[in-house]
């Protein structure tokens, strides 16, 4: 069952017409968790308010488990679209305690201490009612924000960069326990974020926003095996890129294609020469925890990044590589 339907969205504000969303395309069907990434000013969290009809957009048509909420000729507004929204701030009442925040977006007939309650359990904080934002960690804040959005039972949840503002050391367990609650629940999700290894960890699939449109979209695994451009390989981690001239050194038969790439953890090493493998002066070492990064340069004088495991460290100054075909990434010019 599909639960969003967007068709050739557009917005802009400023007064020369450039626009943040341009002519989107998308589609979230139910229990999909879909994450929207992409530098700053790409347009994620206008898409999102958009969603929730916070604002109103250009163009487009904005469809909700078959409801259009907007169009040409139609707006409904945020409080009837049945949408939850996490904020990156979180946005909880500082007046007010965990209960009242939880309970402040429930219609006066639901029955909003039981409904509470529950999602307080849920969200492991059903000890906390009477506490207030401020007596809080930013995780647990988090979990009432979530809370919160999650109580009138929403069609659709929306959460804009809900990790930025999280402590490094404790984002990824917070980031695993936030996202096993909204997969309990079943709820549709989107996420905004600028992190790909929180995009690669909890969606099912991911878009790529570049200049107000999606450029790539698919599963992580697909997003990080097959990037369609050189930008979108780095943002989903280390690539070496080299040009059609720079490739022709390695004396491989592949596609044609005006760059080539390839990830440093699959480059293949020896410390002695092997069936074409080239000689590759090593420049620099650094330690990375369980990995170590090599900067190497070959008779080309062309660098290139080679990781390898931390505990295998490479003695000596030179090193054999060789770029496995089955690795290799090919790009092309767009236009």
């Amino acid at each position: 069952m599909t639960v969003l339907n967007i068709h050739g969205v557009s917005k802009s504000y400023t007064s020369d017409r450039n626009r943040v969303l341009s002519n989107l395309d998308f589609t979230l069907e139910k229990g999909e968790i879909c994450a929207f990434i992409g530098e700053s000013g790409t347009g994620k969290s206008t898409l999102l308010k958009l969603i929730a009809g916070l604002e109103s957009s250009d163009s487009g048509t904005i469809i909700l488990e078959g409801n259009t909420v907007e169009s040409a000729s139609k707006f409904v507004g945020a409080e009837d679209r049945g949408i939850g929204f996490v904020f990156q701030d979180f946005a909880l009442f500082p007046h007010m305690s965990i209960k009242k925040n939880v309970g402040y977006g429930l219609a006066k007939s639901q029955d909003s201490t039981a409904r509470i309650s529950e999602v307080l359990q849920m969200v492991g904080l059903d000890s906390y009612g009477d506490r207030y934002p401020h007596e809080l960690s930013g995780g647990e804040q988090q979990r009432v924000a979530l809370a919160r959005a999650l109580a009138p039972n929403p069609t659709l949840l929306l959460l804009d960069e809900p990790f930025s503002n999280l402590d490094t050391a404790l984002k990824a367990q917070i980031r695993n326990e936030l996202f096993e609650i909204i997969k309990a629940t079943g709820v549709s999700c989107i996420f905004v974020t600028h992190d790909a290894q929180d995009a690669i960890s909890l969606a099912h699939k991911i878009a790529v926003l570049d200049q107000g449109k999606v450029v790539q979209m698919g599963t992580p695994k697909a997003l990080f095996n097959q990037p369609s451009t050189p930008a979108i390989a780095r943002f989903f981690g280390e690539i070496n890129i080299f040009n059609e001239e720079e490739f022709q050194y390695f004396e491989m038969e592949l596609e044609k294609a005006d760059f080539y790439g390839i990830r440093p953890e699959h480059i293949r090493y020896s410390l002695i020469p092997e069936k074409n493998s080239h000689a590759a002066v090593i420049m620099r070492e650094t330690f990375h925890g369980l990995r170590r990064k090599y900067r190497v340069k070959l008779a080309s004088q062309m660098e290139l990044d080679l990781i390898v495991d931390a505990e295998v460290p490479i003695e000596g100054k030179e090193v054999f590589i060789t770029l496995p075909s089955a690795h290799l990434l090919t790009f092309h010019k767009k236009g």
